[in-house]
Formats: C-alpha cells, structure tokens, sequence
C-alpha cells in the first residue's frame, strides 16, 4: 500500500473572534494553512502542544489541537473533512444568493466590530 506521510499542524480559534487560526513558524496565529508550521517528529509534536496549552492559558486562543495533514507540492491538505471546511470556510457559500467574499482587509460576514477590544 503507498500510503504518502502525514505530518501535523497546530489549530485553535482565536479567542477574540472566534476565528479558525493555526500556529505560525513565528509562534504567532496565522489565519491561514499554509502558514502553519509543521511537526514532523514526537519532539515537534511535543513543542506544539506545549505552546497551544501556552497560549491557551494566556486566553489567546480556544481549544488548541493537532491536525493531521498531507504534504505535497501544492501544499498542505487537512486529511479530516472538517478540518478542511475549518481551513477554507464553508463549501455552500457559492450557492447563497447575493453572498460575495469580502474584500481585503474587510471583516467577514457576521463578524461583530468591538472598538473597545481594539483599543485595548
């Protein structure tokens, strides 16, 4: 059977919004896959964990934990279909009548706008 390696990135959502977030080669949140940084061995592994339960305890983010995903030329593919509908948002959005993605820079649908949270 040719079974290709699965290596694993750290999840979370942030806990200011709420929004699906994975750690970073910085050891910041990004909002995006591609960013994530990736454990290849048990100390890697151990490392993120360690920094998810960090980060947590700070109230930076939710629920921290791994995902397995599939490394390839094209990128990093969540093997689990929730985690890629957490990864890439919701696959029926293109069948919502009057739905259009945001535009840079803009908050997504639904998303509230705290300015005491900002200026905090």
């Amino acid at each position: 059977m040719n079974k290709a390696p699965t290596v694993c990135v750290l999840t979370a959502n942030r806990l200011r919004d709420g929004t699906v977030v994975f750690l970073d080669f910085e050891g910041a949140w990004s909002e995006t896959l591609v960013e994530a940084v990736i454990a290849r061995s048990p100390d890697e592994v151990r490392a993120l964990k360690d920094r998810g339960t960090y980060d947590a305890i700070r109230n930076i983010v939710v629920e921290p934990y791994l995902i397995e995903v599939h490394e390839s030329a094209s990128g990093l593919l969540p093997i689990r279909y929730r985690e890629r509908v957490r990864a890439t948002g919701p696959s029926v959005l293109d069948d919502v009548p009057g739905y259009r993605e945001p535009a840079a820079g803009q908050p997504h649908p639904g998303a509230t706008h705290d300015a005491h949270a900002e200026a905090a």
